[in-house]
Protein backbone atom coordinates (compact mmCIF):
# COMPACT_ATOMS: atom_id res chain seq x y z
CA UNK A 1 0.00 0.00 0.00
CA UNK A 2 0.95 3.60 -0.88
CA UNK A 3 -0.33 6.71 1.18
CA UNK A 4 0.33 10.10 -0.64
CA UNK A 5 -0.54 13.49 0.63
CA UNK A 6 -1.80 15.67 -2.14
CA UNK A 7 -3.39 19.12 -1.17
CA UNK A 8 -4.79 20.92 1.65
CA UNK A 9 -7.40 23.74 1.91
CA UNK A 10 -6.26 27.32 3.30
CA UNK A 11 -8.57 26.95 6.50
CA UNK A 12 -7.10 23.53 6.98
CA UNK A 13 -10.32 21.95 6.97
CA UNK A 14 -10.23 19.83 3.34
CA UNK A 15 -7.77 17.79 2.08
CA UNK A 16 -7.05 15.31 -0.37
CA UNK A 17 -4.71 12.18 -0.49
CA UNK A 18 -3.99 9.17 -2.56
CA UNK A 19 -4.15 5.39 -1.71
CA UNK A 20 -2.91 2.77 -4.20
CA UNK A 21 -2.61 -0.88 -3.71
CA UNK A 22 -6.13 -1.47 -1.92
CA UNK A 23 -9.64 -3.01 -3.63
CA UNK A 24 -12.77 -0.60 -3.88
CA UNK A 25 -14.30 -2.65 -0.65
CA UNK A 26 -11.10 -0.96 1.59
CA UNK A 27 -12.15 2.12 -0.04
CA UNK A 28 -15.62 2.22 1.16
CA UNK A 29 -14.57 1.11 4.48
CA UNK A 30 -12.37 3.91 4.95
CA UNK A 31 -15.15 6.23 3.47
CA UNK A 32 -17.85 4.57 6.13
CA UNK A 33 -15.47 4.76 8.83
CA UNK A 34 -14.80 8.27 8.63
CA UNK A 35 -18.73 9.49 8.07
CA UNK A 36 -20.21 6.54 10.85
CA UNK A 37 -17.54 5.71 13.63
CA UNK A 38 -15.29 8.90 14.11
CA UNK A 39 -17.16 10.50 17.33
CA UNK A 40 -17.91 14.29 17.87
CA UNK A 41 -19.73 16.58 20.30
CA UNK A 42 -23.35 17.48 19.31
CA UNK A 43 -26.12 18.52 22.12
CA UNK A 44 -28.70 15.62 22.46
CA UNK A 45 -31.08 16.02 25.59
CA UNK A 46 -32.71 19.58 25.35
CA UNK A 47 -35.01 21.20 28.32
CA UNK A 48 -36.64 24.33 27.22
CA UNK A 49 -37.78 26.14 30.12
CA UNK A 50 -38.85 29.26 28.33
CA UNK A 51 -39.53 29.63 24.48
CA UNK A 52 -41.65 32.28 23.49
CA UNK A 53 -39.72 32.93 20.02
CA UNK A 54 -41.22 32.38 16.48
CA UNK A 55 -40.34 28.69 16.17
CA UNK A 56 -41.44 25.77 18.45
CA UNK A 57 -39.68 23.78 20.95
CA UNK A 58 -39.03 20.94 18.31
CA UNK A 59 -37.80 22.78 15.88
CA UNK A 60 -35.24 25.02 18.69
CA UNK A 61 -34.33 21.80 19.32
CA UNK A 62 -33.16 19.92 16.08
CA UNK A 63 -31.45 23.47 15.42
CA UNK A 64 -29.41 23.11 18.33
CA UNK A 65 -28.69 19.14 17.49
CA UNK A 66 -26.91 20.60 14.19
CA UNK A 67 -24.27 23.23 15.54
CA UNK A 68 -21.00 21.80 15.03
CA UNK A 69 -19.04 21.73 18.71
CA UNK A 70 -15.66 21.88 18.96
CA UNK A 71 -14.30 18.25 20.05
CA UNK A 72 -11.98 17.17 22.71
CA UNK A 73 -12.01 13.45 22.45
CA UNK A 74 -9.28 12.98 25.15
CA UNK A 75 -11.60 14.46 27.83
CA UNK A 76 -14.80 12.48 26.75
CA UNK A 77 -16.23 9.31 26.78
CA UNK A 78 -18.87 8.10 24.37
CA UNK A 79 -21.60 7.52 27.13
CA UNK A 80 -21.81 3.81 26.35
CA UNK A 81 -17.98 3.53 27.17
CA UNK A 82 -18.17 5.31 30.15
CA UNK A 83 -18.01 4.00 33.48
CA UNK A 84 -21.09 5.79 34.44
CA UNK A 85 -22.89 3.45 32.21
CA UNK A 86 -24.79 6.14 30.26
CA UNK A 87 -26.06 7.68 33.48
CA UNK A 88 -24.52 10.80 32.73
CA UNK A 89 -21.16 12.07 34.38
CA UNK A 90 -18.79 14.85 33.82
CA UNK A 91 -16.68 12.27 31.93
CA UNK A 92 -19.28 11.54 29.21
CA UNK A 93 -20.95 14.98 28.93
CA UNK A 94 -20.99 18.53 29.26
CA UNK A 95 -24.08 20.96 30.48
CA UNK A 96 -25.18 23.76 27.89
CA UNK A 97 -27.22 26.88 28.76
CA UNK A 98 -28.46 29.38 26.76
CA UNK A 99 -30.18 32.81 28.51
CA UNK A 100 -31.25 35.24 25.57
CA UNK A 101 -33.80 37.86 26.13
CA UNK A 102 -34.80 41.08 23.67
CA UNK A 103 -35.26 41.40 20.40
CA UNK A 104 -32.95 40.08 18.02
CA UNK A 105 -31.45 37.13 16.66
CA UNK A 106 -30.02 34.33 19.18
CA UNK A 107 -27.13 32.81 17.30
CA UNK A 108 -24.89 29.96 18.57
CA UNK A 109 -22.41 32.61 20.17
CA UNK A 110 -25.27 32.76 22.89
CA UNK A 111 -24.12 29.08 24.02
CA UNK A 112 -22.58 29.42 27.08
CA UNK A 113 -20.54 25.72 28.24
CA UNK A 114 -19.13 24.37 31.48
CA UNK A 115 -16.02 23.08 29.64
CA UNK A 116 -15.22 26.17 28.09
CA UNK A 117 -12.91 24.16 25.32
CA UNK A 118 -16.76 22.94 23.82
CA UNK A 119 -17.82 25.75 22.00
CA UNK A 120 -19.64 26.52 18.15
CA UNK A 121 -17.80 26.30 15.34
CA UNK A 122 -19.58 28.84 14.06
CA UNK A 123 -20.62 31.33 16.47
CA UNK A 124 -23.00 33.12 13.84
CA UNK A 125 -25.16 30.30 13.01
CA UNK A 126 -28.67 31.28 13.91
CA UNK A 127 -30.89 29.32 16.07
CA UNK A 128 -34.18 31.52 16.48
CA UNK A 129 -35.63 35.41 16.60
CA UNK A 130 -37.03 36.90 19.43
CA UNK A 131 -39.24 40.05 19.07
CA UNK A 132 -39.58 42.82 21.80
CA UNK A 133 -40.82 40.59 25.59
CA UNK A 134 -39.76 37.24 23.79
CA UNK A 135 -36.65 35.10 25.48
CA UNK A 136 -35.43 31.48 25.11
CA UNK A 137 -33.91 29.81 28.29
CA UNK A 138 -32.73 26.51 27.94
CA UNK A 139 -30.31 23.91 29.67
CA UNK A 140 -29.07 20.86 27.41
CA UNK A 141 -26.33 17.97 27.39
CA UNK A 142 -23.32 17.94 24.58
CA UNK A 143 -22.54 14.06 24.40
CA UNK A 144 -19.90 11.85 22.17
CA UNK A 145 -21.80 10.37 19.45
CA UNK A 146 -21.33 9.11 15.92
CA UNK A 147 -22.61 9.72 12.27
CA UNK A 148 -24.35 6.22 12.28
CA UNK A 149 -26.43 7.07 15.19
CA UNK A 150 -27.38 10.75 13.69
CA UNK A 151 -25.51 12.85 10.88
CA UNK A 152 -25.54 15.15 13.62
CA UNK A 153 -22.39 13.16 14.98
CA UNK A 154 -20.99 13.00 11.71
CA UNK A 155 -17.44 14.99 11.62
CA UNK A 156 -17.51 15.69 7.40
CA UNK A 157 -17.82 14.74 4.39
CA UNK A 158 -15.64 12.11 2.47
CA UNK A 159 -15.56 10.81 -1.09
CA UNK A 160 -13.03 8.86 -3.27
CA UNK A 161 -12.45 8.07 -6.86
CA UNK A 162 -9.86 6.47 -9.16
CA UNK A 163 -6.63 8.14 -9.98
CA UNK A 164 -6.51 8.41 -13.46
CA UNK A 165 -3.60 8.64 -16.38
CA UNK A 166 -5.04 11.20 -18.58
CA UNK A 167 -3.57 11.92 -22.02
CA UNK A 168 -4.15 15.14 -23.85
CA UNK A 169 -4.15 15.32 -27.98
CA UNK A 170 -4.53 19.16 -28.76
CA UNK A 171 -5.23 18.02 -32.22
CA UNK A 172 -6.61 21.03 -34.30
CA UNK A 173 -9.03 18.74 -36.26
CA UNK A 174 -10.56 16.94 -33.27
CA UNK A 175 -10.76 20.29 -31.85
CA UNK A 176 -12.79 21.87 -34.68
CA UNK A 177 -15.51 19.16 -34.40
CA UNK A 178 -15.47 17.97 -30.23
CA UNK A 179 -14.51 21.35 -28.77
CA UNK A 180 -18.26 21.74 -27.90
CA UNK A 181 -18.52 18.67 -26.40
CA UNK A 182 -16.07 19.18 -23.38
CA UNK A 183 -16.15 21.14 -20.27
CA UNK A 184 -15.34 24.93 -21.17
CA UNK A 185 -13.24 24.81 -18.08
CA UNK A 186 -10.52 22.13 -19.49
CA UNK A 187 -9.77 25.26 -21.99
CA UNK A 188 -6.82 27.31 -21.61
CA UNK A 189 -6.63 31.20 -23.10
CA UNK A 190 -5.22 29.55 -26.58
CA UNK A 191 -7.85 27.21 -26.93
CA UNK A 192 -6.18 24.44 -26.23
CA UNK A 193 -6.74 21.75 -23.37
CA UNK A 194 -4.93 21.97 -20.31
CA UNK A 195 -4.34 18.74 -19.18
CA UNK A 196 -3.91 20.29 -15.36
CA UNK A 197 -7.09 21.34 -15.49
CA UNK A 198 -9.44 18.22 -15.73
CA UNK A 199 -8.74 18.33 -11.95
CA UNK A 200 -11.71 16.84 -10.33
CA UNK A 201 -13.85 14.01 -10.88
CA UNK A 202 -17.09 15.85 -12.46
CA UNK A 203 -14.46 17.30 -15.26
CA UNK A 204 -12.54 13.68 -15.42
CA UNK A 205 -16.50 12.34 -15.76
CA UNK A 206 -17.46 14.91 -18.58
CA UNK A 207 -14.03 14.51 -21.11
CA UNK A 208 -14.00 10.41 -20.70
CA UNK A 209 -15.04 8.46 -23.77
CA UNK A 210 -16.12 11.59 -26.21
CA UNK A 211 -12.95 11.96 -28.61
CA UNK A 212 -8.99 10.90 -28.61
CA UNK A 213 -8.71 14.87 -27.80
CA UNK A 214 -8.84 13.39 -23.94
CA UNK A 215 -8.28 9.83 -22.75
CA UNK A 216 -8.53 8.79 -19.51
CA UNK A 217 -7.21 5.56 -17.85
CA UNK A 218 -8.69 4.45 -14.72
CA UNK A 219 -6.24 2.81 -11.62
CA UNK A 220 -8.57 -0.02 -10.24
CA UNK A 221 -6.43 -0.18 -7.23
CA UNK A 222 -5.69 3.41 -6.49
CA UNK A 223 -8.02 5.66 -5.04
CA UNK A 224 -8.23 9.69 -4.65
CA UNK A 225 -9.72 10.64 -0.90
CA UNK A 226 -11.24 14.14 -0.40
CA UNK A 227 -12.06 14.70 2.82
CA UNK A 228 -14.06 17.57 4.57
CA UNK A 229 -14.28 18.50 8.25
CA UNK A 230 -17.38 20.20 9.46
CA UNK A 231 -14.82 21.56 12.51
CA UNK A 232 -15.29 19.83 15.40
CA UNK A 233 -12.17 17.67 14.10
CA UNK A 234 -8.94 18.40 12.42
CA UNK A 235 -8.75 16.25 9.36
CA UNK A 236 -5.89 14.63 10.07
CA UNK A 237 -7.68 13.53 13.53
CA UNK A 238 -10.73 12.24 11.53
CA UNK A 239 -8.79 10.14 9.34
CA UNK A 240 -6.87 8.85 12.73
CA UNK A 241 -9.75 7.73 14.40
CA UNK A 242 -11.01 6.10 11.57
CA UNK A 243 -7.84 4.16 10.62
CA UNK A 244 -7.80 3.24 14.77
CA UNK A 245 -11.65 1.50 14.47
CA UNK A 246 -10.87 -0.39 11.32
CA UNK A 247 -7.49 -2.04 13.16
CA UNK A 248 -10.24 -2.22 16.31
CA UNK A 249 -12.63 -4.17 13.84
CA UNK A 250 -9.87 -6.13 12.78
CA UNK A 251 -8.35 -7.01 15.91
CA UNK A 252 -11.49 -8.20 17.00
CA UNK A 253 -12.15 -10.44 13.83
CA UNK A 254 -8.90 -12.43 14.06
CA UNK A 255 -9.55 -13.20 17.54
CA UNK A 256 -12.90 -14.76 16.61
CA UNK A 257 -11.32 -16.47 13.82
CA UNK A 258 -8.93 -18.05 16.06
CA UNK A 259 -11.34 -19.05 18.73
CA UNK A 260 -13.19 -20.84 15.43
Amino acid sequence: MEIRFLEKSKNGMKISFLVRGITPYFANTIRRAVIEEVPTMAIEDIELRKNSSILYDEIVAHRLGLIPLKTDLKSYNLPEECKCKGEGCARCQATITIKAKGEGNVNASEIKCDDSSIKPIHPDMPITKLLKGQSLELEAKAVLGKGKTHSKWAPGHIYYYNEVKITVNNDDKLLEKFRDKYPGKIFEKSGKIDRNLINAPELIDACEGISKLVEIERREDSFVFVLESWGQLAPKTIIQEAVKYINKQLDELAVLIKKS
